[in-house]
């Protein structure tokens, strides 16, 4: 079953028309009829939604449980939203993308703990330039809306580059750097060309 499917079926369930959910939630109608067309394949909003409809968000987000939730459930930090986890090539251009959400784009959803704007978005981590602290293959999660400041970690697209690059950004008397945690790896100067895509807020690392 779609994301799509599961939410039409909730809504169902709950008696509540396309105009009455956008109401509560804070979304446009638009975006309610497009995921439950199958248009738009994902959204950061899963949490309120599932609120509302009252079903278990990661059954609505991913299909995965019950809809109702259980009991077999692993206490943690609370869930305050999904958000898509997206290629390096596309969080070069997401703060310039007027639907955040196209077809196809971030079909898997990370549950996040932070708090984070509307367009928030997820990437896995390449190569060993931030470790020890951010290891290859774990998961950081960006705000786009965050402005950053000294000792940030930022997503940032340098000049032309085709995909973006994570580092911590140190600012030495009016420049800013781009500094791996690795020390076998060396300090970039940012550029006025180079775009900030956004500031972590936090880390998901998961063991198999």
């Amino acid at each position: 079953m779609s994301l799509a499917q599961r939410l039409k079926q909730s809504r169902g369930q709950a008696r509540i028309s396309q105009r009455e959910l956008a109401k509560r939630s804070g979304l446009s109608q638009q975006l309610i009829s497009k995921l439950e067309n199958g248009l738009v394949e994902s959204t950061t909003e899963v949490f309120r939604l599932a609120e509302i409809l009252r079903v278990d968000v990661r059954w609505l987000a991913t299909g995965k449980g019950d809809a109702q939730g259980g009991e077999n459930i692993a206490v943690g930090p609370a869930i305050t939203a999904y958000v898509p986890l997206i290629s390096w090539v596309a969080a070069g251009t997401w703060r310039d993308v007027a639907d955040p959400y196209p077809p196809g784009m971030g079909e898997v959803l990370v549950p996040v703990t932070c708090r984070t704007g509307p367009n928030a978005y997820a990437l896995r981590v390449q190569g060993d330039s931030m470790e020890p602290v951010f290891p290859n293959g774990s998961i950081i999660i960006i705000d786009p809306a965050l402005e950053p400041r000294q000792g940030s970690f930022v997503v940032v697209r340098l000049d032309e580059a085709e995909q973006a690059t994570f580092k911590q950004m140190v600012i030495d008397g009016g420049t800013r750097y781009l500094k791996p945690l690795n020390p076998r790896y060396p300090l970039m100067e940012i550029r006025q060309s180079a775009t900030v895509c956004g500031v972590v807020r936090q880390m998901v690392m998961d063991f198999e």
